[in-house]
């Protein structure tokens, strides 16, 4: 049976995974030792750290593993409420210095892929507008990221989220997620697509990743609940798969491999990025009542099964 590292790096979310880490601080270094210990991850995707000294570390540790690495500015721009493209010039110009200081730290690590979000949803009136700048400030990171690349380059990935369930921001549909990539117009910048926005979006696997594949560079495996509105779990919380309440469990992970292979992810992503293709998981341990590790183990096992499954029904 052909191995996924035949076709993808396995990777894994550590700041939601090991959620104390999420805002760049806490064991940061000896949570990542856990996942370079592992020889089934081959990428790890991390968040901003704080620390000067615990980034240091962090890097080096890192070099010496032969993971690859993606940066997740996308943390910052969420927790610090950064609106790129955003109709208050302060604001956008912040938003920018902060984002560019972020993809500078991602170059230090040789990271493959740093991913962004759009600003909140600010009403119909008012997204032609916002989509422009939004644009225009995804065109000014790319070029950015180019200039200052020195080894790998450094690929920029959007991720859409919901418009109008808990994240609502201004890029929702799959289908506007594809004209904004077709608007910034720049090698280095491509989508994210995660399995567990789809229930969110309304959308199938099959539809968004048909209409994602000629800019689709990154893809995410998760769950989310849309059907139980007074949980806090509502919304794009990625509980792990098999959670009672939530849409995406062993049978959507199947359908969503047999769709990346359907639209040629896994070779057309290699070509334009020059490195192989991640496909992470995106999984929250809930603080409290579940330990990281079970929750890091339950990712696995159900991506290494549906990975079998999806294997013996193509044949492979």
């Amino acid at each position: 049976m052909t191995h996924w590292s035949n076709f993808l790096d396995f990777g894994v979310v550590h700041p939601l995974i090991y959620l104390e880490c999420r805002g760049g601080e806490g064991p940061v270094v000896e949570t990542l030792r856990r996942i370079v210990g592992d020889s089934d991850f081959g990428a790890v995707e991390i968040a901003p750290v704080k620390h000067p000294d615990v980034r240091a570390q962090a890097r080096a540790l890192l070099r010496s593993s032969q993971l690859q690495v993606v940066y997740l500015p996308i943390l910052p721009i969420l927790l610090e409420k950064l609106e790129l493209g955003s109709v208050d010039a302060a604001a956008r110009t912040a938003a920018m210095t902060r984002v560019k200081a972020l993809l500078d730290e991602a170059i230090a690590f040789d990271s493959t892929l740093a991913m962004v979000q759009g600003p909140l949803d600010p009403g119909e009136g008012e997204r032609a507008a916002t989509t422009a700048r939004l644009i225009e400030d995804l065109q000014v990171l790319c070029d950015y990221a180019d200039a200052h690349s020195d080894g790998r380059r450094l690929h920029i990935v959007l991720e859409n989220f919901d418009r109008d369930v808990e994240k609502k921001r201004l890029i929702g549909p799959t289908r506007e997620a594809v004209a904004l990539a077709d608007a910034v117009g720049r090698a280095n910048f491509g989508l994210t697509l995660d399995l567990s926005h789809l229930p969110l979006l309304g959308e199938s696997a099959h539809e968004a990743l048909t209409l994602a594949a000629p800019h689709l560079l990154h893809a995410h495996i998760g769950n989310c609940v849309i059907d139980h509105r007074d949980t806090p779990l509502y919304g794009d919380f990625h509980p792990r798969f098999g959670h009672p309440l939530g849409r995406n469990d062993l049978p959507e992970v199947v359908d969503f491999l047999h769709q990346l292979f359907n639209v040629d992810y896994f070779a057309k992503a290699r070509a334009r990025l020059g490195a192989t293709p991640i496909l992470s998981m995106e999984l929250r341990t809930i603080p409290g009542e579940e330990e990281s590790e079970a929750i890091l183990a339950n990712g696995k096992r159900t991506f290494i099964r549906a990975w079998h499954r999806v294997m013996q029904e193509r044949g492979s």
